[in-house]
């Protein structure tokens, strides 16, 4: 069921993603914070998709 929420559901991750504070949950459902959990990848993906690196 996981694998099936991702496809259908990934353009609303973005929107999730962009929605989040630092100490939110993160949108991952592990239950650990943002920023223990996707914040620095999150942020690594966003950075090379605009070309920062």
């Amino acid at each position: 069921m996981k694998i099936l929420e991702r496809i259908l559901g990934a353009g609303r991750d973005d929107q999730k993603r962009a929605d989040l504070g630092r100490n939110d949950l993160c949108w991952c459902g592990s239950g650990k914070k943002y920023k223990r959990c996707h914040l620095e990848k999150d942020e690594s993906d966003r950075r090379k998709k605009n070309g920062m690196v």
